[in-house]
């Protein structure tokens, strides 16, 4: 198995740790203990666990943020957008999300990140809202689909992914339908 192969592993198990245990889950032991692995296997991969973290906050970055936005912007037309980024979000360990974000309330790295991420999620949304309702209230859609996502992820009421689907599909389909209103409005003006 290639030094790459056994990091993914790594960087799975403690997607899979946060998701079910919460960042206080996230320890050493408990990654090595899911893979079945012994400490010398992780320090076969990673030098030490500021390593790990720094390494596993950036993969779940670009796994759950850049490669969404570019699939999403190759989609071409702003409904196309949104669409491939609501399959994405539908995609998402949604509770390592949240775990990831009680991190950053108490680690100033993973804040840093936290930040990073949620910029770059509000950008690629905001630019296919914007395409949508307009660049006035774009950045007000943007936010309000960004804000449900954060939302869900943070409930602590149990809800499934059919619940978050339903949210932001309405969310979308709001936007299009403001779209269609301002071009009916153009057209009558």
């Amino acid at each position: 198995m290639s030094n790459d192969d056994l990091k993914e592993r790594f960087f799975d198990a403690a997607q899979e740790i946060l998701a079910t245990e919460g960042y206080g889950g996230l320890k050493l032991a408990a990654v090595c203990k899911r893979l079945k692995v012994t400490t010398g296997a992780f320090y076969h991969a990673f030098e030490n666990w500021t390593q790990f973290t720094s390494e596993f906050l950036h993969n779940w970055r670009r796994e759950r943020t850049t490669l969404i936005a570019e699939l999403s912007r190759s989609a071409g037309d702003p409904v196309g957008q949104l669409e491939a980024l609501l399959a994405g979000t539908l995609d998402l360990r949604h509770g390592s999300e949240a775990a990831i974000r009680v991190w950053a309330a108490v680690d100033p790295a993973v804040a840093e990140v936290q930040k990073v991420v949620d910029n770059e999620r509000y950008e690629i949304v905001l630019e296919a809202m914007n395409k949508l309702v307009g660049t006035k209230d774009g950045p007000r859609w943007a936010n309000w689909g960004l804000n449900v996502l954060v939302g869900y992820e943070m409930s602590t009421n149990g809800q499934d992914s059919t619940e978050l689907e339903w949210e932001l599909r309405t969310v979308l389909e709001a936007a299009v339908a403001r779209r269609e209103a301002r071009r009916t409005s153009r057209r009558t003006a």
